[in-house]
């Protein structure tokens, strides 16, 4: 028998979940086919199927889900039975607050007698599909369901990915499994952070990184990187598709070692949530001078924070925004939060990282965006001889089934400039205008409303960023910037705002200055333990560190004469 044979062989002994009826007191039989509804093959989709009285009901083959070995600190050990014994034939949806299943296409489920609803989810690119089905005792209810897409991004070049899950992969065998699962979500690409601490690089272990490690079906990948360094000072960062694992435990606070080797390796980096979760702030502003800082992770946990993003691009820095769920940390479903990305040419590792260096992305938990100025796209430059008009050309799309998508604005360097309500038709908003442009630029475009037939967010998670409207999450996307410059014309980075923000930013890196000093490391070091390390080790770093502050303080300092 062929490995993978044996991991599907074992899947199915799983025991069934508990929300099921049982084999034993079923009477009925549903069997569930779910196709593309262009090809009329199966596809692997997300199932929820409810009694009248809102009970959840699992197929008997469901595809077995789950985070996996959780440990941070003991490396794996284990086989195949172990790893799927850690995972789970249903999902909890934290959206909808019911239970659900993810189907590989064909599915099988034993209920009592009834009338049962289900529903079907296949990323945001495909319409939820609605049906009802009778449970009859000792009959077999056939339902073919085909799914249809509403857009078809890859189509159009962009494909999705997830930039930021915990799935521990310690065995080549969890490949199909996973894959099935992704593709449920409909996420192209599936990236696979191992991470860990200054100790150690264990937690979410990957069984190869690099090429070797990397798993494909049609134009799915499973791509291990890594959430590594990440400290309580510095902030969470993240590697995507580098060549090689990178751990440095001796050096692990000079961050940009850690750079340097990603892109040796041809990985791209970045900080996560948001920028603004343990002293990231401190760490973009030391690295962001050196050139080695690729992406931030905008939209992630329910919401998004643009604030550090805006602050970041009026500094003159081209940092691309992506999105990921944290899926494994926090209550979330993969590909919740994702991020497009247009390629030119076909899907492979590296012209997804090349559209991501070049900037063509948006950030989104639905809706889908599409901009241009002066016929320019995401990512690229606009070039005036002198200061003048550009032509703006903004449109969102989404399903009014799942996104109640508000209205669609334009902002130039984090100011809002337009805002177009959302009219007929249903499910697009169009923009359309001439933008005056004075001095060198960016504009982008983003969404605003709320999510479909969600429950609200949990009270205390979700960041109160704008005072948002808390009765549903919202529904958000975002683009990356087109830059506008105005040749022979002062930079982004030489205006007002850009020496105002400096500003902000070399008081918070004298902050920190001041902390590592001898009298007041201690504070640093109060929790020290697995994740924040003891005086004697931060002072190892100390002068190092000082350094990077010192070289990033320079260029901070230019900006504000």
């Amino acid at each position: 028998m062929r490995s993978r044979d044996l991991v599907v062989a074992l899947a199915l002994l799983l025991p069934a979940a508990c929300c099921s009826s049982g084999e034993n007191q079923a009477q009925a039989t549903i069997e569930l086919r779910i196709v593309d509804a262009e090809d009329q093959k199966p596809t692997p989709a997300r199932i929820e199927l409810l009694d009248e009285n809102g009970k959840a009901y699992i197929a008997e083959d469901a595809v077995p889900v789950g985070p996996g070995y959780e440990d941070r600190v003991i490396p794996w050990q284990g086989d195949i039975e172990k790893a799927l014994s850690l995972l789970s034939r249903s999902v909890a949806n934290p959206y909808t607050r019911t239970t659900q299943f993810y189907s590989s296409g064909n599915s099988r489920v034993r209920v009592p007698r009834g009338n049962y609803r289900l529903r079907i989810y296949k990323g945001i690119e495909y319409r939820l599909e609605t049906r009802e089905v009778t449970g009859r005792p000792g009959r077999t209810a056939i339902l073919e369901v085909a799914m249809p897409r509403w857009v078809d991004m890859p189509r159009e070049g962009w494909y999705s990915a997830d930039d930021h899950m915990h799935i521990s992969r310690p065995l080549e065998e969890l490949d199909p499994i996973i894959s099935k699962w992704m593709q449920a979500e409909d996420i192209h690409v599936a990236n696979l952070l191992q991470f860990g601490t200054y100790k150690r690089f264990v937690a979410c272990p990957q069984y190869a990184h690099g090429r070797r490690g990397i798993y494909r079906e049609g134009d799915y990948m499973l791509v291990p990187g890594q959430e590594h360094p990440r400290t309580h000072i510095l902030g969470h960062t993240a590697i995507l598709g580098a060549g090689a694992p990178i751990h440095f435990p001796d050096r692990y606070f000079i961050y940009r070692t850690f750079w340097e080797e990603a892109r040796k390796l041809g990985g791209v980096s970045g900080f996560a949530h948001w920028g603004t979760a343990d002293g990231a702030p401190n760490g973009l502003a030391i690295d962001l001078p050196s050139g080695l800082i690729t992406f931030l992770q905008v939209l992630e946990a329910w919401d998004a924070n643009y604030d550090l993003y805006y602050e970041i691009l009026n500094l003159g820095f081209r940092v691309t925004p992506t999105a990921g769920t944290d899926y494994g940390s926090l209550p979330a479903l993969p590909g919740r939060e994702r991020f497009f990305t247009r390629l030119q040419g076909p899907l492979t590792l590296e012209n997804w990282q090349e559209g991501i260096r070049a900037g063509r992305t948006f950030v989104t938990n639905g809706p889908v965006l599409k901009f241009q100025v002066q016929g320019k796209e995401m990512g690229e430059e606009v070039l005036l001889q002198k200061p003048g008009a550009v032509r703006v050309e903004a449109r969102a799309l989404f399903d009014p089934a799942r996104d109640d998508v508000d209205r669609l604005e334009v902002v130039r360097n984090g100011t809002l400039i337009r805002s177009c309500p959302c009219v007929a038709p249903e499910g697009e908003i169009r923009c359309s205008f001439e933008c005056r442009i004075e001095e060198s630029s960016w504009l982008a475009a983003r969404t605003w409303g709320k999510k479909v037939g969600e429950a609200s967010p949990p009270e205390g998670f979700v960041p109160p960023y704008r005072n948002r409207y808390r009765g549903a999450p919202a529904s958000l996307a975002h683009t990356a910037a087109v830059y506008v410059t105005i040749q022979g014309a002062p930079g982004v980075a030489r205006r007002a705002l850009a020496a105002e923000i400096a500003r902000a930013w070399l008081a918070r890196l004298a902050d920190l200055e001041q902390r590592l000093a001898e009298d007041r490391i201690s504070y640093l070091t109060a929790e020290a333990g697995e994740y924040v390390p003891d005086a004697a080790y931060l002072r190892a770093h100390r002068e190092e560190l000082l350094e990077a502050i010192r070289k990033a303080r320079a260029h901070y300092e230019r900006v504000t004469r």
